[in-house]
Parts: C-alpha cells; structure tokens; sequence
C-alpha cells in the first residue's frame, strides 16, 4: 500500500466539491485522488483515508455512537496509529487457518478438501452488494464476487462463509473496525462498528468549510479570489485573518 502525501488545500476543496455531486458511499473516494480507489481491498481503502483525514484532525479519530440499549451517546477517540497498527502487511504470508497467499491480493483457503482461492471485497463490491436486498443476500452476493476459484467445486459456496469472513477478517483487519464499548448510562456491554469513510467525510467536510470562511473573509476584505486566499498557505492566511475585523 503506497499513500502519497494528503491534498493540497485547492486539491480538498476541489474533490470535495466533485463529492457533493455523487453518492454518499463515493464521497470518500475522491479525497483520495485515486482513479482505482473503488478497486482497492477496502481496508487499504480505509487505511489511506485514515493517513489522509488524520492530517485534519490532529491524527485522532474521533466519533460518537449509539448505546443499542438506550438513548446514551456514547463519545470514543481513537490515535490514527494505533488504528493502523492493526493492519497487517499485505505482502505478509499468513499460514493461520490454512490461508496463503498467491499473489495480485489473491489468496488461498483450505476449507473441508477444497482449495478457495478468494480477493479481498472492494468499495464497488460492497456498493453492487448493498443492492442485492437483505444482509444475507449482500453476503452471498460478496461470496460469489470474491471467490475466484474452487477445486474441486463447492455444492453449496454459503457453507464457507464463516472461513472465508475470518480468512479476509484476518487478511485486511481494517476492512471492519469493530469498537468494544461499556455504555455509562445503562452499563451495557456491546460492539459497534466504526464508519471510517463516514469519518473522513466529515472531517473533510468540516475543513473545506472552514476554509472557505476564511476565503470569505478575505474575499471581503481585500478582494481577492479563491485561488488567491488559498494559494497563500495556511501561515500566512492566518496572519492576515488575525488583521481583519
């Protein structure tokens, strides 16, 4: 996984003004500035999202989420390290519960005789899996997606599903980002899942809308135009947003 340095200020702005015309699940793509990023095993997606919104947020992750037992909101705060200490070198051969890997981000399950070569789930997998109708359907739809091959072939490829989710669960570990909570309120004990794309939109979001408050106001005050206020830099925009009124 290579991530390049995160957008520039004119960069953010103008892919967040792409976003606002696609579909919310998309959004987040294009902060990445990455033609293939719907191509990508999802949790190197969420990894590079994570590198890029963290440089907005003062490299924390920070979200609230709903108690499944009561009204409670529960606030948690996350070191964008210690998410991506979580995800495992993709190069790494892993030999746990009979996976291999076999190359171009295939890999190999030993399941009850049969040798699955499978691929992790992409963005688009889970777009075009999200249409299939019920949770089931969406797994059994994303099953069929990434099973590449089986020998000899599977009766019935929905038996496998536990294996298989444990095998990409343990190959792209950020691919689901389940947090364990204690709600205060009611002191229930439960799982929740952490939207790291939702995240990084709205940290995106919330940047692009401060800045352009700040072009605003220097608009005002000295007549400059968007590209102007932005090709300034952050330093110097602040010390002319500390001279006007």
């Amino acid at each position: 996984m290579t991530a390049g340095p995160p957008p520039t200020e004119v960069e953010l702005v103008s892919a967040w003004d792409r976003a606002l015309g696609q579909p919310a699940p998309r959004r987040p793509l294009l902060l990445l500035g990455r033609e293939d990023a719907d191509r990508l095993p999802v949790g190197e997606v969420a990894a590079l999202l994570l590198r890029t919104a963290g440089s907005w947020t003062g490299d924390r992750v920070e979200a609230t989420l709903d108690c499944p037992a009561c009204p409670q909101r529960l606030e948690v705060g996350f070191a964008v390290a210690d998410l991506l200490a979580a995800a495992l070198d993709p190069t790494a051969d892993s030999a746990r519960g009979g996976a291999r890997r076999v190359g171009t981000g295939a890999f190999t399950l030993d399941w009850r005789g049969h040798r699955l070569t499978l691929r992790l789930p992409t963005p688009a997998d889970l777009a075009a899996a999200a249409r299939a109708g019920d949770a089931a359907a969406a797994e059994r739809w994303l099953l069929r997606a990434c099973l590449l091959a089986a020998d000899p072939p599977l009766d019935d490829p929905a038996a496998a599903l536990p294996e298989v989710s444990a095998a990409m669960a343990e190959r792209d570990p950020l691919g689901v980002v389940a947090v364990a909570l204690t709600c205060p309120g009611c002191g229930t004990a439960t799982e929740a899942l952490l939207d790291v794309p939702g995240w990084a939109w709205q940290a995106a979001d919330a940047r692009v809308r401060r800045l352009l408050g700040e072009v605003h106001r220097l608009a005002r005050a000295y007549g400059w135009s968007e590209a102007q206020v932005l090709g300034l830099g952050p330093h110097r925009r602040a010390a002319y947003l500390e001279l006007v009124p």
